[in-house]
Protein backbone atom coordinates (compact mmCIF):
# COMPACT_ATOMS: atom_id res chain seq x y z
CA UNK A 1 0.00 0.00 0.00
CA UNK A 2 1.22 3.14 -0.95
CA UNK A 3 2.15 5.93 1.90
CA UNK A 4 -0.25 9.16 2.05
CA UNK A 5 0.73 11.93 -0.06
CA UNK A 6 1.33 14.76 2.39
CA UNK A 7 1.84 17.41 0.41
CA UNK A 8 -1.59 16.99 -2.08
CA UNK A 9 -3.89 17.06 1.60
CA UNK A 10 -2.24 20.18 2.15
CA UNK A 11 -3.13 21.84 -1.02
CA UNK A 12 -6.55 19.93 -0.82
CA UNK A 13 -6.65 22.40 2.80
CA UNK A 14 -5.49 25.26 1.63
CA UNK A 15 -7.79 25.39 -1.49
CA UNK A 16 -10.58 24.73 0.87
CA UNK A 17 -9.51 27.37 3.13
CA UNK A 18 -9.12 30.02 0.77
CA UNK A 19 -12.66 29.24 -0.76
CA UNK A 20 -14.26 29.65 2.51
CA UNK A 21 -12.25 33.11 3.07
CA UNK A 22 -13.58 34.10 -0.16
CA UNK A 23 -16.70 33.06 0.43
CA UNK A 24 -17.03 35.07 3.73
CA UNK A 25 -15.59 38.15 2.85
CA UNK A 26 -17.76 38.24 -0.35
CA UNK A 27 -20.64 37.94 1.93
CA UNK A 28 -19.71 40.40 4.08
CA UNK A 29 -19.11 42.90 1.12
CA UNK A 30 -22.73 42.47 0.04
CA UNK A 31 -23.64 43.38 3.71
CA UNK A 32 -21.24 46.36 3.99
CA UNK A 33 -22.33 49.91 2.03
CA UNK A 34 -20.02 52.37 1.09
CA UNK A 35 -19.37 55.74 3.00
CA UNK A 36 -20.99 57.80 -0.13
CA UNK A 37 -23.41 55.15 -0.62
CA UNK A 38 -24.13 55.00 3.25
CA UNK A 39 -24.50 59.33 2.83
CA UNK A 40 -26.59 59.00 0.21
CA UNK A 41 -29.14 56.39 1.51
CA UNK A 42 -29.46 58.24 5.10
CA UNK A 43 -29.58 61.37 3.07
CA UNK A 44 -32.63 60.34 0.94
CA UNK A 45 -34.07 58.89 4.36
CA UNK A 46 -34.06 61.94 5.97
CA UNK A 47 -35.16 64.03 2.80
CA UNK A 48 -37.87 61.46 2.51
CA UNK A 49 -39.01 61.72 6.56
CA UNK A 50 -39.15 65.39 6.35
CA UNK A 51 -41.47 64.99 3.17
CA UNK A 52 -43.54 62.55 4.31
CA UNK A 53 -43.94 64.92 7.61
CA UNK A 54 -44.64 68.25 5.67
CA UNK A 55 -47.87 66.77 3.60
CA UNK A 56 -48.78 65.15 6.80
CA UNK A 57 -48.61 68.78 8.34
CA UNK A 58 -50.25 69.85 5.08
CA UNK A 59 -53.09 67.84 5.03
CA UNK A 60 -53.50 68.43 8.99
CA UNK A 61 -53.47 71.92 7.93
CA UNK A 62 -55.87 71.94 5.18
CA UNK A 63 -58.18 69.15 7.46
CA UNK A 64 -58.19 72.17 10.03
CA UNK A 65 -58.77 74.86 7.76
CA UNK A 66 -61.62 72.93 6.68
CA UNK A 67 -63.35 72.17 9.94
CA UNK A 68 -62.57 76.36 11.04
CA UNK A 69 -64.75 77.06 7.71
CA UNK A 70 -67.31 74.69 8.16
CA UNK A 71 -67.56 75.99 12.13
CA UNK A 72 -67.66 79.47 10.75
CA UNK A 73 -70.56 78.81 8.22
CA UNK A 74 -72.32 76.89 11.65
CA UNK A 75 -71.87 79.45 13.81
CA UNK A 76 -73.22 82.39 10.85
CA UNK A 77 -76.37 79.97 10.14
CA UNK A 78 -76.92 79.70 13.97
CA UNK A 79 -76.24 83.81 14.40
CA UNK A 80 -78.81 84.43 11.03
CA UNK A 81 -81.26 81.91 13.10
CA UNK A 82 -81.00 83.64 16.86
CA UNK A 83 -81.46 87.04 14.45
CA UNK A 84 -84.17 85.95 12.38
CA UNK A 85 -86.40 84.68 15.98
CA UNK A 86 -85.24 87.61 17.94
CA UNK A 87 -86.87 89.93 14.97
CA UNK A 88 -90.19 87.53 14.83
CA UNK A 89 -90.02 88.43 18.65
CA UNK A 90 -89.97 91.63 18.38
CA UNK A 91 -92.45 91.37 15.32
CA UNK A 92 -94.55 89.76 17.44
CA UNK A 93 -94.70 91.71 20.36
CA UNK A 94 -94.93 94.98 18.61
CA UNK A 95 -98.56 93.06 16.96
CA UNK A 96 -99.65 92.50 20.68
CA UNK A 97 -99.08 96.03 21.76
CA UNK A 98 -101.06 97.05 18.16
CA UNK A 99 -103.43 94.53 19.21
CA UNK A 100 -103.88 95.94 23.11
CA UNK A 101 -103.58 99.51 21.82
CA UNK A 102 -106.96 99.08 18.93
CA UNK A 103 -108.61 97.33 22.00
CA UNK A 104 -108.58 100.35 24.56
CA UNK A 105 -108.97 102.25 21.27
CA UNK A 106 -112.42 100.17 20.78
CA UNK A 107 -113.33 100.74 24.43
CA UNK A 108 -112.66 104.17 24.78
CA UNK A 109 -115.00 104.13 21.71
CA UNK A 110 -117.90 102.40 23.29
CA UNK A 111 -118.01 104.55 26.14
CA UNK A 112 -117.73 107.71 24.14
CA UNK A 113 -120.90 106.90 22.06
CA UNK A 114 -122.36 110.03 22.40
CA UNK A 115 -120.04 111.87 20.33
CA UNK A 116 -119.34 111.43 16.37
CA UNK A 117 -115.54 110.45 16.58
CA UNK A 118 -112.74 109.64 14.11
CA UNK A 119 -110.02 107.13 14.94
CA UNK A 120 -106.65 107.97 13.82
CA UNK A 121 -102.49 107.38 14.24
CA UNK A 122 -99.69 109.52 15.19
CA UNK A 123 -97.72 109.63 11.89
CA UNK A 124 -95.18 112.07 13.08
CA UNK A 125 -93.65 113.49 16.06
CA UNK A 126 -90.93 115.65 16.79
CA UNK A 127 -88.41 115.22 19.35
CA UNK A 128 -87.57 119.04 20.08
CA UNK A 129 -91.42 119.47 20.69
CA UNK A 130 -92.19 116.13 22.20
CA UNK A 131 -95.06 117.07 24.48
CA UNK A 132 -96.10 119.59 22.76
CA UNK A 133 -97.03 118.83 19.21
CA UNK A 134 -98.17 115.24 16.77
CA UNK A 135 -98.93 114.66 13.50
CA UNK A 136 -101.98 112.37 12.51
CA UNK A 137 -102.54 110.00 9.19
CA UNK A 138 -106.86 112.33 9.27
CA UNK A 139 -107.50 115.46 7.54
CA UNK A 140 -109.65 117.25 6.25
CA UNK A 141 -110.87 114.82 3.55
CA UNK A 142 -111.65 112.54 6.57
CA UNK A 143 -114.04 115.08 8.64
CA UNK A 144 -111.01 116.74 10.56
CA UNK A 145 -111.55 120.43 11.15
CA UNK A 146 -109.35 122.80 13.66
CA UNK A 147 -110.24 122.83 17.27
CA UNK A 148 -111.49 119.54 17.31
CA UNK A 149 -111.13 117.70 21.25
CA UNK A 150 -108.21 114.93 20.47
CA UNK A 151 -108.39 111.85 23.27
CA UNK A 152 -105.55 109.36 23.73
CA UNK A 153 -106.59 105.77 23.44
CA UNK A 154 -107.25 105.43 26.96
CA UNK A 155 -109.93 108.52 26.64
CA UNK A 156 -108.13 111.17 27.85
CA UNK A 157 -107.75 114.71 26.57
CA UNK A 158 -104.82 115.36 25.33
CA UNK A 159 -104.85 118.35 22.93
CA UNK A 160 -107.23 120.05 20.44
CA UNK A 161 -106.74 120.33 15.85
CA UNK A 162 -104.59 123.31 15.31
CA UNK A 163 -104.67 123.04 11.73
CA UNK A 164 -105.22 120.63 8.57
CA UNK A 165 -104.19 119.48 5.20
CA UNK A 166 -106.04 116.75 2.68
CA UNK A 167 -105.05 113.80 4.63
CA UNK A 168 -103.28 115.07 8.08
CA UNK A 169 -103.68 116.93 10.81
CA UNK A 170 -102.03 118.29 13.48
CA UNK A 171 -102.62 118.39 17.41
CA UNK A 172 -101.08 120.44 20.28
CA UNK A 173 -101.14 118.66 22.97
CA UNK A 174 -102.36 120.19 26.53
CA UNK A 175 -98.99 119.68 28.10
CA UNK A 176 -97.72 122.45 25.94
CA UNK A 177 -96.92 125.58 28.06
CA UNK A 178 -98.39 127.67 25.03
CA UNK A 179 -101.61 125.45 24.66
CA UNK A 180 -103.75 128.85 23.46
CA UNK A 181 -106.69 128.17 25.18
CA UNK A 182 -108.29 127.37 28.82
CA UNK A 183 -110.62 124.21 29.20
CA UNK A 184 -113.47 125.10 30.87
CA UNK A 185 -113.67 122.02 33.97
CA UNK A 186 -115.67 120.66 36.45
CA UNK A 187 -115.54 118.00 38.87
CA UNK A 188 -117.64 115.06 37.79
CA UNK A 189 -120.51 114.81 40.24
CA UNK A 190 -120.02 118.15 42.30
CA UNK A 191 -122.67 121.09 41.64
CA UNK A 192 -120.36 124.31 41.77
CA UNK A 193 -117.38 122.63 40.92
CA UNK A 194 -116.45 124.98 37.69
CA UNK A 195 -112.89 125.65 37.62
CA UNK A 196 -110.19 126.34 34.12
CA UNK A 197 -107.55 123.75 33.10
CA UNK A 198 -104.85 126.26 32.20
CA UNK A 199 -101.49 124.67 33.24
CA UNK A 200 -98.84 122.00 33.50
CA UNK A 201 -96.35 121.83 35.65
CA UNK A 202 -93.69 119.59 34.39
CA UNK A 203 -91.97 118.85 37.64
CA UNK A 204 -94.96 116.66 38.83
CA UNK A 205 -95.98 115.70 35.55
CA UNK A 206 -99.49 117.31 36.63
CA UNK A 207 -102.48 119.30 34.98
CA UNK A 208 -103.27 122.59 36.74
CA UNK A 209 -106.84 123.55 37.78
CA UNK A 210 -107.85 127.11 39.31
CA UNK A 211 -110.65 129.16 40.06
CA UNK A 212 -112.46 126.11 41.87
CA UNK A 213 -114.91 127.87 44.54
CA UNK A 214 -113.43 126.70 48.22
CA UNK A 215 -116.81 125.73 48.94
CA UNK A 216 -116.61 122.65 46.77
CA UNK A 217 -115.74 119.64 48.95
CA UNK A 218 -112.27 118.13 46.33
CA UNK A 219 -110.92 115.09 47.18
CA UNK A 220 -108.20 112.84 46.23
CA UNK A 221 -109.05 111.23 43.33
CA UNK A 222 -112.03 112.93 41.67
CA UNK A 223 -112.68 112.89 38.24
CA UNK A 224 -112.34 116.25 36.26
CA UNK A 225 -114.08 116.46 32.84
CA UNK A 226 -114.91 119.10 30.40
CA UNK A 227 -117.89 121.22 31.23
CA UNK A 228 -119.22 121.78 27.47
CA UNK A 229 -119.24 125.69 28.38
CA UNK A 230 -115.70 127.09 26.72
CA UNK A 231 -117.36 126.45 23.11
CA UNK A 232 -114.37 124.44 22.10
CA UNK A 233 -114.65 121.00 24.04
CA UNK A 234 -117.83 119.19 24.06
CA UNK A 235 -119.01 118.17 27.69
CA UNK A 236 -118.28 115.28 30.01
CA UNK A 237 -114.72 114.56 28.01
CA UNK A 238 -112.09 113.28 31.06
CA UNK A 239 -109.42 115.56 31.77
CA UNK A 240 -107.39 113.77 34.77
CA UNK A 241 -107.62 113.01 38.52
CA UNK A 242 -107.65 115.06 41.25
CA UNK A 243 -104.23 114.48 42.63
CA UNK A 244 -103.44 117.22 45.18
CA UNK A 245 -105.45 120.59 46.47
CA UNK A 246 -104.07 123.52 47.57
CA UNK A 247 -105.94 126.45 48.66
CA UNK A 248 -105.20 129.94 46.91
CA UNK A 249 -103.45 132.74 48.92
CA UNK A 250 -106.93 134.63 49.06
CA UNK A 251 -108.13 132.02 50.50
CA UNK A 252 -111.46 132.01 48.34
CA UNK A 253 -110.46 129.06 45.67
CA UNK A 254 -108.61 126.38 45.43
CA UNK A 255 -105.96 125.04 43.03
CA UNK A 256 -105.90 121.38 41.76
CA UNK A 257 -103.12 119.08 40.18
CA UNK A 258 -104.56 116.52 38.05
CA UNK A 259 -102.77 113.16 36.90
CA UNK A 260 -103.80 112.84 32.84
CA UNK A 261 -102.50 110.73 30.64
CA UNK A 262 -99.67 108.89 31.38
CA UNK A 263 -98.74 107.44 28.32
CA UNK A 264 -97.64 110.11 26.68
CA UNK A 265 -94.60 108.56 25.41
CA UNK A 266 -96.58 105.36 23.36
CA UNK A 267 -99.18 107.52 22.07
CA UNK A 268 -99.83 105.26 18.91
CA UNK A 269 -103.43 105.66 18.33
CA UNK A 270 -105.51 109.05 19.42
CA UNK A 271 -109.69 109.52 18.94
CA UNK A 272 -111.03 113.00 17.39
CA UNK A 273 -114.56 114.03 18.75
CA UNK A 274 -115.75 115.23 15.80
CA UNK A 275 -119.31 116.92 18.10
CA UNK A 276 -121.65 115.41 19.92
CA UNK A 277 -124.13 113.34 18.14
CA UNK A 278 -127.07 114.18 16.27
CA UNK A 279 -129.97 112.16 18.64
CA UNK A 280 -133.57 112.25 17.49
CA UNK A 281 -136.28 112.65 19.69
CA UNK A 282 -139.57 110.86 19.00
CA UNK A 283 -142.07 112.26 21.80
Amino acid sequence: MKGVNHLKVFGIIVLIFMTLITVGYTMHQETKNSVPERVIKDGMTVVQTGYTGIVEGFKRFVTNINDLFHTYEENKLLKQQMYNYEALEVYTHQLEEQLASLEELQSTGISLTSYETINATTVMRNVDQWHDFIFINKGSKQGIKENMAVLSKEGFLIGKVISTNDLSAKVKLIKNQDFGSKVSAIIDGKEGSIGTVEGYDYTTDELVMTQVSKEVAVEEGDAVITSGLGGVYPRSLLIGYVDRIEVSKDGLTQTLYLKGEKNYDNMDYVIVVAREAVTSNNE
